[in-house]
């Protein structure tokens, strides 16, 4: 009976003993873990300094400059002619619009075909 007393305490021990080592092992992980986030923390902070102090930076190439340059210089053009528009909204309201059915016809007609394929 002893034998199965001493079991008994020994076998609590034992389970201890592996408590505490997992709680060990669990304690180093979270160490590791805490040590590698800090590390991260501070690899994208000194990035974060580094672009500050440097500021971004593009090149692009001669082809894509000439596309920016024509892009800002179309924007300054109108697309609509104004006075164009004025002179046939007042022609409509006088009736002297000449409408030439056949043309508007034919321009239908073309729609239609480019729609179909």
């Amino acid at each position: 009976m002893s034998t199965i007393n001493n079991q008994i305490p020994q076998a609590q021990v034992n389970r201890a003993n592996q408590a505490n080592a997992q709680k060990g092992t669990q304690q180093t992980n979270q160490a590791q873990q805490a040590a590698q986030v800090a590390k991260t923390d501070a690899v994208a902070e000194q990035t974060r300094t580094l672009a500050a102090t440097r500021g971004d930076q593009a090149k692009f190439t001669p082809e894509a400059q000439t596309m920016l340059k024509a892009t800002l210089a179309a924007k300054d053009v109108s697309d609509i002619n104004q006075k164009k528009v004025d002179r046939i909204k007042q022609a409509l309201e006088n009736g002297e619009y000449p409408v030439d059915a056949a043309r508007v016809a034919e321009k239908m007609v073309s729609l239609e075909k480019l729609l179909q394929g």
